[in-house]
């Protein structure tokens, strides 16, 4: 068993054969899958065998980011009990939507929400990202939140720069995490020595047209999708005035 609390420089598949079944409580993740952009060759896995590998060393939930027009189906005995949309509204247009999708053993009505949060969430825009799919810990926070219990062990086999680590040692809850590359997982244990501010809330922000994070709304369908735009108004023209006809013209003498 890896120790608890720690980042640990292992490729993920070393990582987790090491952990017994059933060992930890849920799996939050952000893994590599197809068509994502700035990934390194260390980090080309297979994401997806990762995934269904993870899930026999988990109690209750699998929960991992994914891209949102190929979500692969759980493994037998698990189920897709939810489907949210993280918009990133300081994102390039490319990728400016991304989903989180949540497994359980435990059949559950499925729901779905929209969360709007910026990708640095409460640093500047400026600010440097070591990581270049860091996610902003409010996020992660909520997620813990809404899937976990303080106490309990959470494991992340692609922390990054460690922002699953983070939220948890905010949120009371014990990690194992696995980073391949070695300046990440240095960056990942110094985050953990210098705590960093905590957000006023875990809470994603929504708009007004999204629905509310305390709203659980079950999805109408098994793929959830960024809102669609708002329609433009369509004005009318004016119609032209029609030319006067002879008997209504005005001579004037």
């Amino acid at each position: 068993m890896l120790e608890l609390d720690k980042v640990h420089n292992l490729d993920c598949f070393s990582a987790t054969t090491q952990l017994p079944n059933d060992s930890i409580d849920a799996v939050i993740t952000d893994p590599p899958y197809p068509n994502r952009m700035n990934l390194f060759d260390e980090q080309l896995v297979d994401g997806l065998a990762m995934l269904y590998l993870a899930c026999k060393k988990a109690k209750k939930f699998v929960v991992f980011f994914w891209n949102p027009f190929d979500v692969p189906p759980p493994p037998a005995g698990w189920h897709e009990v939810a489907r949210h949309v993280w918009h990133k509204p300081d994102a390039r247009s490319i990728t400016h939507y991304e989903v989180v999708v949540c497994w359980s053993k435990e059949a559950k009505q499925k729901v779905s929400r929209v969360w709007s949060i910026p990708i640095l969430d409460y640093r500047s825009l400026h600010d440097w990202k070591p990581h270049p799919t860091q996610k902003p810990v409010r996020l992660l926070r909520y997620l813990l939140e809404q899937y976990t219990a303080e106490g309990e062990t959470i494991y992340d086999p692609f922390v990054g720069s460690g922002t699953t680590a983070v939220a948890c040692q905010q949120m009371k809850r014990h990690f194992i995490a696995a980073e391949i590359n070695p300046e990440y997982a240095q960056i990942a244990q110094s985050r953990l020595k210098t705590p960093e501010p905590e957000p006023t809330s875990a809470t994603p922000t929504v708009s007004d047209e999204e629905q509310g994070p305390d709203e659980i709304t079950p999805a109408t369908s098994d793929d959830a999708v960024p809102p669609a735009p708002p329609k433009k108004p369509t004005h009318k023209r004016a119609a032209k005035p029609k030319a006067p006809t002879a008997a209504s013209e005005v001579k004037v003498a």
